[in-house]
């Protein structure tokens, strides 16, 4: 498979799935790279998404969470198999619960629909971890280590974690320890990011997630809602409020250089030790769409046709996102969409990177 033949595959499914625009990024273990845009960033304009288009990663952010608290966890300041309490201590119900535990999504808690879709625009402040966390109802549905199940919570208290054991706020812990170290051009904030280059999202006029925000959320609602082109509804640029679970910000080509690290030992950021740590099975489950095999920290799981991938979707209201590293291909990549399409669009992202995986040799031949 060509790159020709890829960038046709890409433009036929966008259209089918009536997704505006996808940029994807790829990189060689030795550090050889490709990357394109394919359809439109923002269709009122017809401006072209590029390589260089930024998007909403949402929940590729836990990558970078897990990877704070490794870190953390090599300077002595905590371990793995602490007590949440133990850093914590005003959540006195999760005794039995552990930062590993929350790590691999094996906490046994719920999750708040509310505290998760929170978002602010730009002329509001943004959150802090801790005002964040508080709007999650902190409540166990079953024992820990019992079972793998996703949830966004367990990614909120471990931003808190950060926080309080590092003496830093959440985004400037990751920003100074993670993103400039690998010199990423990412950021926790739409506003950081030139607005000739931002992805406008885009949902279906007749989507279920356009209802919800009206009957939930009607404040957030009127802001966030824009015009209709089509059968599409445009959204104001906003940011996540819990940043810790999905707040970078970002062209695909500046999450590169993190899936770079983790096909090298973590180098610049993380041990060759703590970097295997995150990549190792965890515990068995679903976690993702398509990663169904397990849990590492931060990383989901999978195997297709016996090739074991590690991957982490984002979505949320106007975009998708997928970062997926194959270790024994030495390959990864990093994947946005300017709409969520239920998970269709993750398993479009799927699609895409198992095609990007068999024309490894035809991607980087190509010069």
């Amino acid at each position: 498979m060509s790159r020709a033949s890829i960038a046709a595959l890409v433009r036929a499914e966008l259209e089918a799935l009536g997704i505006p625009g996808c940029s994807l990024a790829v990189v060689a273990r030795c550090g050889a790279a490709w990357a394109e845009g394919f359809g439109y960033a923002d269709l009122m304009s017809a401006r072209r998404a590029t390589a260089d288009t930024s998007y909403h990663l949402f929940s590729g952010t836990k990558l970078f969470t897990a990877s704070a608290v490794l870190q953390l966890a090599e300077a002595g300041k905590l371990a793995l198999d602490d007590a949440v309490t133990a850093h914590l201590p005003e959540y006195r119900s999760l005794r039995m619960v552990t930062l590993r535990h929350l790590l691999s999504h094996t906490s046994g808690l719920r999750d708040t629909l509310g505290a998760m879709l929170a978002v602010h625009f730009a002329d509001e402040a943004a959150p802090d971890t801790a005002a964040a966390l508080g709007r999650f109802r902190i409540a166990a549905r079953r024992p820990p280590g019992r079972r793998v199940e996703y949830r966004n919570v367990n990614y909120a208290l471990l931003g808190e974690v950060v926080s309080r054991v590092s003496g830093r706020p959440f985004t400037s812990y990751v920003r100074e320890r993670l993103l400039e170290p690998l010199g990423m051009k990412a950021a926790f904030s739409s506003r950081a990011t030139a607005s000739a280059y931002a992805a406008t999202g885009y949902m279906g006029a007749w989507e279920p997630a356009r209802f919800l925000f009206r009957l939930r959320f009607p404040k957030t609602a009127r802001r966030l809602i824009r015009s209709r082109i089509g059968g599409l509804i445009e959204l104001a640029p906003y940011d996540l409020d819990t940043a810790a679970i999905g707040g970078l910000v970002g062209p695909v080509t500046g999450f590169l250089p993190f899936v770079l690290a983790q096909l090298n030992g973590g180098r610049g950021i993380l041990s060759q030790a703590s970097t295997a740590l995150m990549q190792t099975l965890q515990a068995r489950g679903r976690a993702g769409i398509e990663a169904r095999f397990g849990v590492g920290l931060g990383w989901k799981i999978g195997e297709t046709a016996g090739r074991r991938f590690l991957n982490h979707e984002g979505g949320g209201a106007g975009f998708t996102s997928e970062t997926r590293i194959y270790p024994r291909e030495g390959l990864g990549m990093v994947i946005a969409m300017n709409r969520l399409v239920g998970t269709k669009s993750c398993s479009l992202a799927h699609r895409i990177c198992e095609a990007l995986c068999d024309a490894r040799d035809a991607l980087f031949d190509a010069g």
